[in-house]
């Protein structure tokens, strides 16, 4: 292809049932800026990233598929302080998986917002993937 139509990702989507419950946790409880909001939806901004739309929705839905039987996420969220925004993750009552440590690849865990959405969180280590 010779030329690139795709600049890259503008936002994703998640389905909540609340709105304004999504609103408080994802800009309250996370530190997302709200961008807009209608009825229907609201789009939000972390500092870094794509924009991510808050889709209402009646129906019984979440982003989160299945990978041989297990739930799987389709968000990632890149902190600074893995071990610290866990805590503060289990001190909400939020659902949330131990930190996994892979080594030079950094550490990871996953949670869920209160919609069943899952995302994963990641600090990459500090170590160079290549050596000199």
């Amino acid at each position: 292809m010779e030329e690139s139509f795709i600049e890259g990702i503008e936002y994703t989507e998640v389905p909540v049932s609340d709105l304004e419950m999504a609103l408080d946790w994802y800009c309250i409880k996370l530190g997302a800026k709200v961008l807009f909001q209608n009825t229907e939806l609201a789009a939000v901004d972390f500092m870094t990233g794509p924009s991510l739309f808050l889709v209402k929705t009646s129906d019984q839905t979440t982003s989160t598929f299945l990978v041989n039987g297990e739930d799987h996420y389709s968000i990632g969220f890149k902190v600074k302080n893995i071990e610290g925004f866990h805590n503060y993750l289990k001190g909400l009552g939020t659902k949330v998986n131990e930190i996994k440590d892979e080594g030079v690849v950094g550490k990871f865990f996953t949670f869920y917002d209160p919609f069943g959405n899952m995302f994963d969180v990641h600090h990459i280590s500090s170590h160079s993937y290549c050596e000199e």
